[in-house]
This record gives structure tokens, C-alpha cells and sequence, in this order.
């Protein structure tokens, strides 16, 4: 990592001083939230009823205007949480973002701890704040068996995204075409997709973990509905390949939309699920063959959004599969802090065993903070 930060740095201070400004700029996020959960009878025993996690980010970044809006800039992101059912951070309950980007005429090019092509255009279910469908929050009060990040243990038996996330913010280059006609397309590859926050196993032995994603994105202005599209695929060596599309349509307020994932493996790709002394497959990667989709509704007026939204994901080769149901609301007290409510139900299905699967239902209020 440190390579990458001083050669940005060599460039960035290499550059010679056109006609411009030099810029710096702050920003983040805090929240805290207290939920209760109501598990079914044999499940609850295995989960707790009260849950309070809570999670702050900071957004860093500077660098210089050049004219004719041409842009280079060096950011640093932090987070830290607590609470949390899955840490998917760069190091469990904190991580970094570190990267750089160039921004001409001519596109945008980034270097550094990004997320893929696909997953920067792609369109979706709506989100109201925190509570978003893909990777959704909702399993740190409805603990999902299928998704585990903690300590030493890392597995992933089902898809947590429609959008194409297996790589997530591992190091990589991606370039961006400038938008023409409501079109834009992005391109990326990662030389190691190995990365905490993605959905890799960390007990993997993959050949090759390098990883290609390419993004196509669409906007359209018509009457009486706006309309945003996104398509995308990525090639992920010896693990997997993946596409994704998604649509959403906006008219006075409301947003409706939703999207589909695809994943799956050829001959060639590496056998990770490797049986132990008990027969089972503790590390099976489920998302490598896999599908998942959501679909949303949402409504804003003024400081006020409420949403519903629907998630499911489902593993080829095994019964594994996921399905989320949520109604946010979220109300901005001014441009600093906004207050949550939110009711969720939660049906997640492992293996034959009853500690291999859950289901329940999830009440929340919390509250969030903008700086």
C-alpha cells in the first residue's frame, strides 16, 4: 500500500501548476442504532433480542483544479464499528480507503482501494439511508448463518449483492468514459482480488486471483418517468464469472427499481470446497453459483423518505438461500442528523440443521449524524 500512496504523491507534486485552485475537503458519517429481534422458537436460543451496533466513516480527499475542469485528487477514507454481525471492513471492525483519480475531457482513471466497474454504475432497489438492500445492515439484528465474517472464520454461502462485489475494494485501476447522451461505461482490474471486505474466503488457495469487471450505464429523461439502467460482467480468475442489470424509474418522488445477479463457475476454476473429518464443507462458497435480486419502492417529500424492499438470494448447488424484507423511514432533522425507524422480517435457510439457518422479525430506531 505504501508504494501506492508515494507514487501518487510523486505524480501529484511532479505536475506543473496550470491555472487552477488547490482543494481540500472533510466529510462524514456517525449512527447508532438499538433494535429488537423476536426469533422463532428453535431458533432462540442460538440469538440475542437486543442489538446496538454502531459505525462512524470519514471521507478525506485533496488535490488540484486544472482548468478546462480537469481534476487530480488523492483521497483517504476511514471506518470503524462495533456491534456488528459481520465486520466486512479492510481488518474486521476498522478499515481504510486509500486512492487516487485523474478527471479529464477524457474520463476519469482511479488507483487504488476502489470498488469494481460494475458496482460503481450499477442501478438498483432504492435505499433509504443506512438501510440499504445489498449487503444489507438488517443482519446485524437478524444474524444470517449464510454470511460470516468474524475472527478466523470467513465464508459466504450465498450472494449478499446484485451488485458485483466479489472483489470488493481490493487494489485495483478502473477507468470511466465520459457521459455522452446518458451513457457512460467503466472498465477495472484488480492484480489480487483478495480483500477483507469482499466476498473471497479467506482459507482460499485460488491459482490466480486477479480479477476484470466492465460497466455500462444508462440515464434517460422522459416523459413522465426518469430512467436509469445499468448492465455488468466480471471475470474473476480460477473463482468465478458474474453478470448483472438493473433498472429504476423515478416520477415526482417515488422510485421504483430492482436487479438481478448471476454467478457461476467453468471446469477451469479452482475447487475450494474441500470436505473435513465431519463430512461437511465449513468453507463452501456458495456465491460462486449463485443468483440474487431485489426490488424496491420508495417515496420522498421534503426531510421525509419510506421505502419498502425485498431481497433473496439463492445458492445453486446447495438449499441455501436468503430473503429479506424491509420498511425504512428515514427523517432529516436538519442537515446534520436524521432519525431512523424501521421494521424488517428475515428468512435465511441453510442446511439440514437447525443452527445452520434462522428467521425473525426486527424492530429499529436509531439515529444518524453528518458532518
Amino acid at each position: 500500500m505504501k508504494k501506492y500512496v508515494l507514487l501518487g504523491g510523486l505524480i501529484f507534486y511532479s505536475l506543473p501548476v496550470y491555472a487552477g485552485e488547490w482543494f481540500y475537503d472533510v466529510s462524514g458519517v456517525a449512527d447508532g442504532f438499538y433494535g429488537y429481534s423476536q426469533y422463532a422458537d428453535r431458533y432462540r436460543q442460538d440469538y440475542h433480542h437486543h442489538h446496538t451496533p454502531v459505525s462512524a466513516e470519514i471521507y478525506t480527499s485533496g488535490g488540484y483544479r486544472f482548468g478546462n475542469d480537469n481534476e487530480l485528487k488523492i483521497g483517504i477514507d476511514g471506518q470503524v464499528s462495533g456491534g456488528k454481525e459481520v465486520e466486512d471492513y479492510n481488518h474486521g471492525k476498522w478499515g481504510e480507503n486509500i486512492y487516487g483519480s485523474l478527471s479529464t475531457a477524457y474520463g476519469e482513471l482511479s488507483v487504488g482501494q476502489i470498488y469494481n466497474a460494475d458496482y460503481q454504475l450499477a442501478v438498483g432497489a432504492p435505499t433509504v439511508g443506512y438501510f440499504r438492500t445489498n449487503n444489507s445492515p438488517l443482519t446485524d439484528f437478524i444474524a444470517n448463518p449464510n454470511w460470516q465474517r468474524r475472527h478466523r472464520v470467513t465464508s459466504y454461502r450465498t450472494l449478499n449483492s446484485t451488485y458485483l462485489n466479489t472483489d470488493a475494494d481490493a487494489i485495483k485501476m478502473s477507468y470511466t468514459t465520459p457521459e455522452w447522451q446518458g451513457v457512460k461505461a467503466a472498465f477495472s482490474y484488480a492484480p489480487d482480488s483478495y480483500s477483507e471486505a469482499g466476498l473471497i474466503n479467506k482459507h482460499s488457495r485460488y491459482d490466480n486471483r486477479s480479477s476484470y469487471a466492465a460497466g455500462l450505464y444508462y440515464n434517460v429523461v422522459t416523459q413522465p418517468v426518469e430512467i436509469e439502467s445499468s448492465i455488468g460482467y466480471a471475470y474473476n480468475c480460477k473463482n468465478n464469472q458474474e453478470a448483472s442489470a438493473g433498472l429504476s424509474l423515478y416520477r415526482k418522488g417515488w422510485t421504483l427499481g430492482g436487479s438481478y445477479r448471476q454467478s457461476w463457475t467453468t471446469a477451469s476454476d479452482y475447487n475450494l470446497n474441500i470436505r473435513n473429518s465431519d463430512d461437511q464443507l465449513p468453507f463452501y462458497d456458495g456465491y460462486r453459483e449463485g443468483r440474487a435480486f431485489n426490488v424496491g419502492l420508495s417515496y420522498e417529500i421534503g426531510p421525509f423518505k419510506t421505502g419498502v424492499a425485498y431481497f433473496a438470494a439463492y445458492a445453486k448447488k446447495t438449499d441455501n438461500k436468503d430473503k429479506i424484507i424491509s420498511w425504512a423511514n428515514r427523517f432529516a432533522l436538519n442537515k446534520y442528523a436524521a432519525l431512523y425507524l424501521t421494521c424488517a422480517y428475515a428468512e435465511y435457510k441453510g442446511q439440514q440443521d437447525l443452527m445452520s439457518g434462522n428467521r425473525g422479525y426486527a424492530t429499529i430506531g436509531g439515529l444518524e449524524l453528518n458532518f
